[in-house]
């Protein structure tokens, strides 16, 4: 269950997080300089629950190819690297104190776990996967961990029969390694899932299916209508993206949401009125705790996402930073840490992903927001260049 934190304890976290930042982070000072913003200008705006005013650091600033790890991250701390999960080659590296990591994990336990559910299925790489990850990815003497893997770890927690369908062939890897050095990967059979599903749907068992879309879908093909009868037991949690066809190097054939929807109702024989409690997206990403719940909306044709609890959010100009009325803009998260003493330099990140308004404040946080999209083709005449000029990157 969450705990909802109130305002006074927000805005406390928030004063005592932001003042470390300011005091460890020269990057910061500097965006802050920039944009004409004392500490005193934010602490103020902080007592007047004017969270936007907060200036924001652009996701991006965390890439690997940005090379800027010592002026974003506090390595004096007990903690590790955040990794992002993708595969392009050019991750984020979020350095992460302990607190925070277990606070991370606690998230992705609140989002993934669903109440009165013991059994899942992971569409997603194994822990053996991502933990092999993790420790490939160690960087400047420090340990990583995948982001991915505290996802998974929280699930892993929460579910007492979970099975994820990508492993390493243990067998089939030992032999290629004399050969190649390479490991070999499995996927689950699609009888191993028809098999774990239908057991729950014998014993009328609540059963999680999450993970990557482009995971999923290759199964959902090769499944057939009213195969199995799910009217209120079946509940999926996506997370990661992927309807575009690519996260990654995991590539398939790019999925519409709206007949996935219908696609996956007419398999499990799941009630309509139940999409909007039993289909759930989770946005998350690694510069920032916050994982956003979001569940589909038929009137929208798309997940209705509601901000995260502990975390103002906001949809601004990419030009100027503010916040929009309505209408699509980009996303800023604010999220104070669970300690009040930042690890990295993202109390308050600026995530180059457009979202539509659906539900606003009046102070101008977003309640709830939807359609989610990447920048496309940034260049010195988009918005995507405009928001990283902004934040001096």
């Amino acid at each position: 269950m969450k705990t909802i934190m109130d305002e006074s304890g927000y805005k406390e976290l928030l004063r005592e997080s932001i003042s470390f930042q300011w005091d460890k982070f020269g990057y910061f000072r500097h965006i802050c300089k920039r944009k004409n913003r004392s500490l005193e200008d934010i602490i103020t705006a902080i007592n007047d629950e004017e969270y936007y005013q907060i200036p924001a650091v652009t996701a991006t600033a965390f890439k690997k190819s940005k090379g800027l790890y010592k002026e974003l991250n506090d390595l004096t701390q007990s903690g590790k690297f955040q990794v992002s999960s993708n595969t392009s080659g050019d991750p984020s590296y979020v350095y992460t104190n302990n607190s925070e990591l277990e606070k991370v994990t606690e998230n992705y336990r609140l989002t993934f776990g669903i109440e009165g559910t013991s059994r899942a299925i992971g569409f997603s790489p194994s822990l053996r996967i991502m933990e092999g990850l993790s420790k490939k990815s160690a960087f400047m003497g420090y340990e990583s961990t995948a982001r991915m893997k505290l996802s998974l770890d929280a699930a892993k927690k929460f579910y007492e029969n979970i099975v994820f369908t990508l492993d390493v062939d243990l067998f089939r890897t030992l032999i290629s390694k004399v050969f190649n050095g390479k490991a070999v990967l499995r996927k689950k059979h699609l009888n191993e899932i028809v098999d774990i599903i239908s057991a729950a749907e014998k014993t009328h068992e609540k059963i999680n299916l999450g993970g990557f879309i482009l995971l999923l879908y290759p199964y959902l093909d090769q499944l057939r209508e009213g195969q199995f009868c799910f009217p209120d037991n079946a509940c999926f949690t996506f997370a990661g993206g992927g309807y575009g066809g690519t996260k990654g190097a995991i590539t398939g054939k790019k999925v519409d949401k709206p007949e996935m929807i219908k696609k996956i109702a007419s398999i499990f024989g799941l009630k309509k009125e139940l999409f909007s409690k039993n289909l759930k997206d989770i946005y998350a990403f690694t510069e920032s705790p916050a994982t956003n719940e979001g569940y589909w909306s038929d009137e929208l044709q798309d997940y209705l996402f509601e901000s995260w609890h502990e975390t103002r959010a906001y949809i601004v100009d990419p030009e100027t930073e503010k916040p929009l009325k309505s209408g699509k803009g980009l996303l800023k998260f604010i999220s104070p840490y669970s300690n009040g003493t930042p690890s990295a330099c993202n109390v308050s990140i600026l995530q180059l992903d457009y979202a539509t308004i659906r539900g606003l404040r009046p102070d101008y946080t977003v309640s709830h927001f939807s359609h989610i999209e990447r920048f496309r083709n940034a260049s010195t005449e988009g918005c995507a260049y405009k928001a990283e000029e902004v934040a001096n990157i």
